[in-house]
């Protein structure tokens, strides 16, 4: 470009407008963090060679005895995405709270900086599956957590608390949602929505360990199991029927205790990879009750349809909830890690907490508004490392057809323009936007459409507009001037 300035002048008298440079679609970086474990066993490296193959440009970092041993190229790379791929034995409770609490560390602000997930399997196969696996559309769902189904083209809803009435929704065809007479024992039904029907979307709710899924608060009902990596349905009768599907899907353990937990290969959520054909899988690695990162991953990547991949839908709520404890002002919250895990429940409660709750109960503050300010803070605290994301964190899975389309960022003239397209039946609220990466830039010279408001978190790699206000066929721009890329 050291010519640049000659250029412009000689299309000028020429009669021609000045030298543009082109815009470009900044691109995402990606980085592969892999066990030792991992890279010496020859069917397992082959899982992070083909994520390698999948995202050309990506950096393959080995570590010892810890993740954490990449923390400093990780600070240098800044990646977009970091898939961390190791054996079943690496994976669970414990992996979780560290990858959480490293992927916050790599600058200065206590936010994710690079969207991760993890990948790993019952088997080198099924973990290869997970990297291996394509962009899903969503357009089929099966709902057993409360999710709006006319978010999807088609779905299905059993509930744990409600048995001989399905709801099913098909967009175009039933107008409203309906209550559809069914079976008080829903194992048929789950079976049907599985393989017949091919649901790409799966949600649930209920009691549940790294053992099975139980469907029945109010009566009994049906039950999943699995076995070498196989799942099955166990229905009211204790007969047993293989509940596999191939068809690729993305599943929420919204509700769930234990489920994301990988306390053995032959567990509940690599059976899920291994035979139910979960290619992005969420759940909780410890007992859950709060629920703020489970239900609002569930919230954000639903009711916004279209705005959110799977993975973004789970780091933007994490990032929401990091926000809301550093809004406490509480010190001790941020340096928190949660380190005993207990089987009858997790209440973390640190020094400033309690100083913090006995200092209000000292101004006269009623002790129940205290217990209720006090148990919001302890379970965003809970949640706020506990829950596991597994799978190929830049995989573009979300729902067909949503409420928002994401258009492709553009970088031009040191501007980097983000673009949001609202859709039929879009909805006020919350409204965030990844960044391609990470980016400096001066948030008082960005231009945010007057839809979406001013953004109450600016950060650099993700944007929260709080209270936006779209209009249906609108397309909104975000512009962010004098933008520069960090990392390498």
């Amino acid at each position: 470009m050291r010519h640049a300035p000659l250029l412009a002048a000689a299309l000028a008298l020429a009669g021609c407008s000045a030298f543009q440079p082109a815009a470009e679609a900044p691109r995402d970086t990606y980085a592969i963090v892999a066990s030792r474990a991992v890279m010496d066993d020859p069917a397992w490296a082959a899982v992070a060679e083909a994520l390698a193959r999948k995202h050309p440009g990506a950096e393959t970092l080995v570590w010892e005895r810890s993740p954490v041993e990449a923390k400093a190229r990780l600070a240098e790379l800044q990646p977009s995405f970091t898939a961390f791929v190791v054996k079943p034995s690496q994976a669970g409770v414990s992996l979780t709270i560290c990858l959480s609490n490293l992927c916050r560390a790599l600058d200065d602000d206590p936010y994710a900086d690079t969207f991760w997930g993890v990948v790993t399997g019952y088997d080198a196969e099924s973990a290869l599956a997970l990297a291996k696996a394509g962009p899903i559309a969503i357009e089929r769902a099966l709902d057993c957590a409360g999710c709006d189904l006319t978010a999807f083209g088609k779905a299905w809803r059993y509930t744990e608390d409600h048995r001989g009435t399905m709801n099913v929704w098909e967009r175009g065809v039933t107008g409203k949602v309906l209550d559809v007479p069914c079976d008080t024992d829903n194992t048929q039904g789950v079976l049907e929505r599985l393989q017949r029907d091919r649901v790409q979307f799966m949600a649930t709710s209920g009691h549940a360990t790294q053992r099975d899924w139980q469907m029945g608060y109010s009566g009994p009902n049906m039950a999943m199991v699995h076995q070498g990596g196989r799942l099955f349905a166990i229905d009211t009768e204790k007969r047993r029927h293989p509940a596999g599907s191939d068809e690729p899907k993305v599943y929420f353990g919204t509700g769930n205790c234990l489920i994301g937990d990988v306390d053995d290969p032959d567990c509940m959520a690599l059976s899920w990879i291994k035979d139910g054909g979960a290619r992005q899988f969420m759940g909780y690695t410890v007992t859950t009750w709060f629920g703020a990162q489970g239900w609002g991953t569930q919230g954000l990547f639903v009711d916004a349809a279209g705005l959110a991949t799977a993975n973004e839908a789970f780091h933007f709520t994490n990032t929401a909830i990091v926000e809301d404890i550093r809004a406490y002002g509480i010190p001790d919250m941020m340096d928190f890690s949660l380190t005993e895990i207990r089987s009858s429940g997790n209440f973390p409660v640190t020094p400033g907490m309690n100083r913090w709750a006995q200092a209000l109960l000292a101004e006269g503050k009623p002790p129940a508004e205290v217990q209720e300010a006090l148990k919001t803070r302890v379970g965003n605290l809970h949640d706020r490392d506990v829950v596991c994301f597994y799978g190929d964190p830049a995989l573009d899975a979300r729902i067909a057809e949503g409420r928002w389309t994401v258009l492709p960022p553009v970088y031009a003239d040191g501007a980097l323009t983000l673009s949001l397209r609202a859709n039929e039946g879009v909805r006020g609220g919350a409204v965030w936007v990844r960044l391609p990466g990470s980016w400096a830039y001066d948030p008082a010279r960005a231009r945010w459409p007057e839809a979406l408001g001013k953004p109450d978190l600016a950060l650099d790699n993700m944007i929260r507009f709080p209270e936006a206000k779209p209009v249906a066929g609108e397309t909104y721009a975000i512009v962010l001037p004098g933008a520069i890329r960090k990392g390498l």
